[in-house]
């Protein structure tokens, strides 16, 4: 079985703004600028404090500009929050380091169906990587999810994966640094395309390699 590595960035820490601009990217089909975010509802910051957000994500390789001089997110950038080899709970994990949000906030800023994320919340509160809360604003209930350190330490494990073919049937294996690691069948569902198959012990894991 052929397998070609693969890199999950799970340990840089981003705030919220970081958040917005590479989000506001990935939406965008012609580039942003920081004069775009400004004028976001989401939060005010100063153009200067801005403009050395997008030089700063530029520099990380997350941001590029195109020919119009506008930024657009690079595959690395990808890689921060929806890459698309990572399961939807590693993902969440991710976005929720950044700050807690509402499952509808999640599924808004991860670009998935909410019933996929509700699925996959209730499934790291149960193995205590998040918590949840709740919270009335107007007249709604929110559910409002927050990292936990034993979520945190699950990012801090996970160090690459690997990869054989990216279609249906074939494997993708999580490998934690001390060996063992996690076994995941790609299949046909676009919602959630890795169905967790087995954990692996660290001879299983070399018998991949």
């Amino acid at each position: 079985m052929l397998v070609v590595n693969k890199k999950v960035m799970t340990s840089v820490n981003f705030d919220y703004i970081d958040l917005e601009i590479l989000y506001q990217a990935k939406k965008s089909k012609k580039g942003i600028s920081p004069e775009n975010i400004s004028q976001q509802d989401v939060f005010t910051p100063g153009i200067w404090e801005l403009v050395d957000k997008f030089a700063t994500l530029q520099e990380k390789n997350l941001l590029t500009k195109n020919k119009e001089g506008l930024f657009v997110l690079t595959k690395t950038g990808m890689s921060t929050f929806w890459h698309m080899e990572s399961p939807l709970w590693l993902n969440l994990l991710k976005l929720l380091r950044v700050k807690p949000f509402s499952d509808t906030e999640c599924a808004m800023y991860l670009e998935e169906y909410i019933p996929a994320v509700q699925q996959a919340l209730e499934m790291i509160r149960k193995k205590g990587y998040v918590m949840m809360s709740q919270l009335r604003k107007e007249d709604k209930l929110l559910k409002m999810f927050e990292i936990l350190p034993e979520g945190i330490d699950q990012l801090t494990k996970i160090k690459k994966s690997r990869l054989s073919v990216v279609i249906p049937g074939d494997k993708l294996i999580v490998e934690l640094d001390n060996g063992e690691g996690v076994l995941y069948e790609i299949i046909d569902d676009l919602v959630n395309p890795l169905r967790m198959v087995k954990t692996l012990s660290k001879d299983e894991v070399k018998g991949y390699k």
